[in-house]
């Protein structure tokens, strides 16, 4: 793709907007009044006439809303496979073939981005480098309520949950739960031959205090895409010093340096669907260690500590079905040419939805509970292929997630999710890399705030979840009972939780009726 660097030749003065067969001509300048100042110029007046008052007002908000990414930030991200995937569904509102409109659409998104060193939708179309924008009214209206939805959401959703059935209980203390423990434990990294014939780098933890007497249990960390081991293993060093056996492992396709390979043509490109089955190599890592270590370690009792792609793995290696039809039926509107999806997660699901595997289950009964951290899960997983879940799980999810959403991604796949011991974990302010090690270099609006303090509260999340539910003291409070009907607010500012056994679809629609439409 060839992206423009320099001012464009033209810019956008006219917007046609087409709605089926008919078209109404737009200035860009009224565009820009209304978008700025809230005056409506005759030019737009009858289009605006066409709109319900909410979506009027959410289309002025949606393009003056400010995104911090500059020309270079836009430039990389549009050279990445999501921003690629993304670009292909933006262009669904400009209505010329995509072959004409992906570079144009591209070279309007950095100069629009380098005018303020921030980035508006008014600046893109203005950036356009044609003087008529022929565009698709359908699509734009499906992309302002997508993008409105989300805006709102992340503004009002941690608060909007937490009221809904009264005032939350004070939970336990996370940053106290995160002290390290007392036992002392070895380093040993290994490799194995995974099933594709891979080789997979590998490194455990063992407690000096195991022995076979005294197995120690064994948790398993899963990292996410374009990422590796070492993102989390903080958390597994804390759980080493409080006696678990730690396991972690590198995906073959799916880890950074794999990634990097194929794109840059020294590596193989994985298989279409590759990471659906990403829970066989935890499966083959714990034989691993009950082949190297099985005299020190329990390995039929095992917990699993997943973050994204990783979430995904310990979901269904708790027990969550794969289930196919929801996929198609999930990823259909990717196709529809009046339909924007920007939900990276459903995007990534849907890369290659007609070549799935046979297999639907891959539960582990060794599994005996999971902790799945910004999870990717739907549509891959429906409400009926979660019922099939067969240990507990905590699922975690930050309000400001754009790569794995809460609402669609975390949310609505809990309320399906009615094992005994499962809780849903809503972080204020968290996004997508908040609990990840080794993301500085990032910009801090994708990173989030205080990581130091999201890593403290995963830990006392995940010491305490798997204190009970791996090995079984029961005696100890859990982080939410089914008593707390309201949940429990814990953590700090400014990355509060709000921790709850229960959650219902009904519930999630009450914050706004809008959320019916998600499978």
């Amino acid at each position: 793709m060839v992206l423009a660097g320099g001012p464009a030749a033209s810019a956008a003065e006219r917007i046609v907007l087409r709605f089926g067969e008919v078209s109404r001509t737009v200035s860009v300048p009224s565009l820009v009044t209304f978008t700025e100042t809230g005056r409506v110029e005759p030019d737009l007046e009858g289009y605006l006439r066409l709109l319900k008052p909410a979506d009027r007002q959410a289309l002025r908000t949606v393009l003056n809303q400010t995104v911090p990414v500059d020309a270079v930030m836009a430039s990389n991200f549009l050279d990445t496979a999501i921003g690629e995937s993304s670009l292909q569904q933006l262009v669904k509102v400009i209505d010329q073939p995509p072959d004409v409109a992906e570079p144009a659409l591209a070279s309007a998104l950095i100069l629009g981005s380098a005018r303020e060193g921030a980035l508006r939708l008014i600046d893109v179309l203005q950036a356009y480098p044609t003087a008529t924008l022929p565009v698709n009214a359908a699509a734009v209206l499906s992309l302002v309520r997508a993008l409105s939805q989300q805006f709102n959401l992340q503004n009002r959703l941690f608060a909007q949950i937490a009221s809904i059935n009264g005032p939350p209980a004070e939970g336990p203390d996370l940053i106290a739960l995160a002290s390290s423990g007392r036992v002392a434990y070895s380093e040993s990294a290994f490799s194995f031959t995974g099933r594709e014939g891979t080789t997979i780098t590998a490194l455990a933890y063992l407690p000096e205090s195991a022995s076979a007497a005294k197995p120690a249990p064994l948790v398993v960390i899963a990292p996410g895409l374009n990422t590796d081991m070492n993102a989390l293993l903080y958390v597994g060093r804390d759980l080493a010093s409080h006696g678990y056996a730690v396991a972690a492992l590198n995906f073959p396709f799916t880890n950074a340096n794999a990634i990097k390979a194929a794109i840059q043509g020294t590596g193989a490109i994985p298989p279409p669907n590759a990471w659906y089955s990403q829970p066989l190599s935890v499966s083959d890592l714990i034989d691993q260690v009950q082949a190297r270590w099985g005299f020190r370690v329990n390995s039929q009792v095992v917990g699993v500590l997943g973050q994204s792609l990783g979430g995904y793995t310990a979901t269904a290696l708790a027990g969550a079905e794969l289930d196919w039809e929801h996929l198609l039926q999930g990823c259909a509107a990717l196709n529809d040419p009046n339909i924007v999806v920007l939900n990276p997660a459903v995007v990534w699901q849907c890369d290659a939805p007609a070549q799935v595997v046979k297999r639907r289950s891959f539960r582990d009964p060794r599994v005996k509970a999971a902790v799945a951290v910004n999870p990717v899960t739907n549509p891959i997983f429906s409400p009926s292929s979660l019922q099939a879940i067969a240990a507990p799980v905590l699922m975690v999810s930050g309000t400001d997630d754009v790569f794995a959403p809460p609402v669609s991604q975390q949310l609505i796949p809990f309320s399906s999710i009615t094992f005994p011991g499962s809780l849903l974990a809503l972080q204020h302010n968290g996004t997508h890399l908040s609990f990840l090690n080794g993301t500085t270099e990032l910009p801090a609006f994708v990173v989030g705030p205080d990581q130091p303090l999201a890593r403290q509260e995963l830990q006392g999340m995940a010491l305490r979840f798997f204190d009970r539910h791996v090995r079984t003291q029961q005696a100890l409070a859990p982080l939410a009972a089914p008593v707390d009907t309201s949940g429990v607010l814990t953590g700090q500012a400014p990355l509060r939780l709000l921790i709850t056994p229960r959650f219902s679809r009904q519930e999630l629609n009450q914050v706004d009726p809008g959320l019916r439409q998600f499978p």
